[in-house]
Order: C-alpha cells, then structure tokens, then sequence
C-alpha cells in the first residue's frame, strides 16, 4: 500500500494559497491551461490505478533536461560538467511523453542547460496536452514569437531565472542578462501567459530576494508564481554562497509572510520537500531527473545514474534497482545544513551506486 502522494498535496497547498490571493487572474489563466482541470483529475486516477495494478510508484512529476548546451555561464551552476553532445532523439523523447501520459505522469519540470536551445522542444511539448510542463529558461532567447509559440501550446508555464536586483542577476548571469529577463517576462505577459520567476538563493542575494521591493517588482512584470531554490554546491562549489543557518531562517521566515501576503504563489526548495519527518518528498514521491543523455537520476543536483531512457521504457524506470534502493536508505534521508539530503549524504548515494552498478553522469555520453 503506497502512501498519499506527498507531492500532490504540498503543490496543491501551493496553488490553493495562489488562488485565494490572487482568485480572479490567477484562475483566468489556469483555465487556458488545456493540461489543468479534467486532465489533472485524470492523470491522479490514471497514477493510483497503475500503482495498484503493477505494485509501482508512479511520481506526479518528472524532471526533464531536453539540452545542456547553454548560452551563459553562471557562476556555481549545477549542470556545467554535464557532456554538450550526444542527447537523446524527439524521437525518443516523444516515446517517453506518451508513456508518462499512460502511468499518469502528470507534469514534466523543463531544465538544462537552456530548453530553448533544443531546437522543436515547443513543437513536441505542444503535441501533449494531457502533461503540464513547467519550463526553466534564462529568457535570453525569448521573444514575441517564442511566447506566442509558448501561448498556442497552451500546456506550457514558463519559468524566467533572475538572481534580484540587475547588478545581482548580470554578475552571476553574465552583462545584459538582467535587461533580457525583463524582456522576456514583457514578452510572456503580453501573450497572458500564466508564468513565474525562478531564483537561486545565496548568501549574496537572499534579502534581496525576500524583499517586498522584489516580489513587488515581480508580481508588477506579470508573475503569478515564483521558485526560490537555495544554492546546493555540487560539481566545483563555491561554498561561500550557501547560506547560514541564521540566513536560512530568515529567508524560511521571509517566505512565509510572501505566501500570506502577496498574491504570488511561491515555492522554496529545498525547506518544501522536507515535513516534519524531515524527509525528502521527492525522493518519497518517486520523481528523478532525466538528463539529456537520457540518463537517469535520483533528481538534477545528484548526478549519478543506473539506467538509460535510451534503452528501457519509463515502467523499467519505476523499476530501477538504484532508485529503489535511494527510497529503501533510511539514512540517505538525513537533512543537515547543505539543505540537500542526497547531497548532504553523497557518501551513502555513492555507496549505492556502487552497490547497483549505478555510475557517475557528469562526464558518461551516448551515441543514439
């Protein structure tokens, strides 16, 4: 017997707290979402009749890299070690969408590298209207076009990355980027497209990020949502840009007013996949990451894999020996002061690798 899928009640929270602040716009554009309503409903009976039939857990969501080609280099990016080459066909990735379709995914989390780099990735998503896909870009390469194409889609939430203020976004970002995320949320908002912000939390922009001037200046450009995901020093890690515990508190502190008193949905990860258990929902939930290689892994910031979407289907996924093993480790579960359980135990993730024949993923490429 599986447990309540933990995933779906915390982004329910989520939402509902959206909806009741921001009732009348943020409904209008949910609405023009064609993979809401019905097909959420759908998806959840789908998922909970396969995990009864097939003994399997079925995650609500997956992440999905279409492309680790990028057109910046921000500084302590987690994927900047990953291979450039070999990714995975449309062809295969369209297979995996139609799978998820079939378990009951119901949602695919976009990321990279920069998605828009991967050339029909908005044609493809497009052909699924049963799944959301939520988007992550730096809005480099956003336009009118790019929004409309976004906009007549109509499964597509785009996610815009900023670091705060515009010194803060272009010294982590790169001169000019700060202008072009500007842009691109102008671009998005004059589509009425429902879309957000997505920010990386350090030691240098965390009030920054937490302020009523930002959200205020978010909530203005057309965002209806907002991602605050805490630095995790992975790859080459600049450490000084964690935050302390005492800046952790505050910035936990700071967010929970936001969700009392704007009317902006915002999530912060990773406080939001740990309950009181002090275990990661994610993990418990079943979703991994799926780079562009195909490689499969416990999720973006644990780069080790075991299989390969290239060569088993989306149910030998569910079946993975590694990631089995990741939810059976009760240790793996320990949430110290990296805020990352896998990374905060990355001994223990190494060990199971080890154990299941699982690989490292940042330097491994395939030939399709």
């Amino acid at each position: 017997m599986f447990e309540k899928d933990n995933e779906i009640k915390r982004l329910d929270n989520i939402f509902l707290q959206g909806i009741r602040l921001n009732r009348h716009g943020l409904l209008r554009k949910l609405w023009k979402l064609q993979s809401v309503g019905g097909n959420s409903i759908i998806s959840a009976l789908k998922r909970r009749w396969n995990m009864k039939r097939h003994g399997l857990l079925v995650p609500t969501a997956i992440a999905f890299s279409p492309t680790m080609n990028c057109n910046l280099s921000c500084i302590g990016c987690y994927a900047k070690d990953y291979p450039r080459n070999d990714e995975i066909s449309m062809n295969i990735i369209e297979k995996m969408f139609d799978d998820a379709e079939k378990w009951g995914v119901f949602m695919f989390v976009i990321t990279g590298g920069e998605p828009l780099m991967r050339d029909g990735i908005i044609n493809t998503i497009g052909k699924h209207r049963k799944l959301l896909f939520l988007m992550i870009t730096n809005g480099t390469l956003m336009d009118n076009d790019v929004a409309k194409e976004m906009a007549d889609a109509g499964n597509i939430i785009p996610v815009v990355s900023i670091e705060g203020s515009r010194e803060q976004t272009d010294t982590r970002r790169g001169d000019g980027v700060y202008d072009d995320v500007i842009n691109a949320m102008d671009c998005l908002k004059r589509q009425r497209l429902l879309f957000g912000f997505s920010s990386t939390v350090t030691s240098h922009n965390f009030e920054t990020l937490s302020s009523d001037q930002f959200i205020n200046d978010m909530i203005n450009k057309g965002c209806s949502l907002g991602f605050y995901t805490e630095y995790i020093p992975v790859g080459d890690p600049e450490w000084e840009l964690m935050l302390d515990e005492e800046e952790r508190i505050y910035f936990r502190k700071r967010v929970l007013e936001i969700r009392k008193n704007k009317p902006i949905m915002v999530a912060h990860l990773p406080d939001d996949e740990y309950g009181s258990g002090h275990k990661c929902k994610a993990i418990e939930s079943g979703s991994f990451h799926i780079n562009a290689q195909g490689f499969v892994e416990p999720c973006p910031f644990a780069h080790f894999a075991g299989d390969n979407i290239k060569d088993i289907s989306l149910e030998d996924v569910f079946r993975s020996k590694f990631l089995l093993k990741i939810r059976a480790s009760q240790a793996i579960y320990r949430h110290g002061k990296i805020g990352c359980s896998l990374i905060e135990n990355i001994d223990i993730l190494q060990e199971i690798a080890e154990e299941t024949g699982a690989r490292p993923t940042e330097h491994l490429s395939i030939k399709t």
